[in-house]
């Protein structure tokens, strides 16, 4: 892949979209980091000229939380002159707890990032992609895109829908004879800050040892490069891949809601 190349990251001010990051940087592509908080996308990118001061990047803060910010992203882009090779759509959060007692409107911001504006960008950036035949898509799913996750039913449903859309895709393309590829990265519990805005700290899952971001991108960011279809970043992520298949969901939605149990204290 060329180093000319130029990814566009979505949540990439922490977590595995700032690990992500690294990996282009470290390889010499040019970087548009977006996240909703300008302040926290400052910091990120000085960190990351910090660590590579030859990084060509930009920033662009974009609420994907609201109906206009997909598309508002785009635009701002475009207005750059800016041509986007690589997408990178790793936005999303969660929130714990049984459905009939969660917060609505967050979980109507839940939909609108982790599905609305991830299909809207995909919808916007692969027409380019597939109209020039280059370019390549990483959408982040998770483990919970094959497992029921009782609470936090709102935010793996999310999930469910990324796994399905790109994997319906990846088959339009194949059909096209389309050189643009879609790669779906499945993490498992992974050390961000997902179960704190989530409100899952506390946990059994929230508290239990998880995948580093680092190991996470960097499986990721190999997939992307080598065309896979869909990547399982750990041993974990493969053991709960394998677990969809071979266990009837009802006893799956068990396992699961235990995880999400409270730790007890000792």
């Amino acid at each position: 892949m060329a180093t000319s190349q130029t990814a566009l990251i979505t949540g990439a001010s922490s977590g595995i979209g700032f690990e992500l990051a690294r990996c282009f940087a470290r390889d010499g592509h040019r970087l548009i980091l977006s996240a909703r908080e300008q302040a926290g996308l400052q910091e990120a990118e000085q960190k990351l000229k910090s660590e590579f001061p030859e990084l060509q990047s930009t920033s662009i803060a974009a609420d994907l939380s609201t109906h206009e910010g997909p598309q508002q992203l785009y635009d701002a882009v475009k207005a750059q002159g800016l041509q986007v090779d690589i997408l990178v759509n790793d936005a999303g959060f969660g929130e714990a707890g049984l459905f009939t007692e969660t917060d609505l409107q967050k979980e109507i911001g839940i939909v609108h990032v982790n599905v609305m504006s991830l299909m809207y960008l995909t919808k916007l950036y692969l027409r380019d992609m597939v109209a020039r035949n280059s370019g390549k898509i990483m959408q982040l799913g998770s483990v919970v895109s094959f497992l029921p996750n009782p609470r936090q039913a709102v935010y793996a449903a999310t999930k469910a829908f990324v796994l399905s859309l790109s994997e319906a895709l990846q088959q339009e393309l194949k059909e096209q004879q389309s050189d643009v590829a879609i790669t779906v990265l499945c993490p498992p519990a992974t050390e961000t800050n997902f179960f704190k805005v989530a409100g899952a700290e506390d946990t059994k899952i929230g508290q239990s040892k998880k995948a580093t971001p680092e190991e996470v991108a960097e499986a990721g960011y190999k997939g992307l490069l080598a065309g896979e279809a869909r990547v399982l970043p750990t041993f974990g992520a493969k053991m709960n891949f394998a677990s969809s298949v071979f266990f009837p969901d009802s006893m799956l939605a068990t396992m699961m809601d235990m995880q999400m149990q409270p730790e007890e204290k000792k």
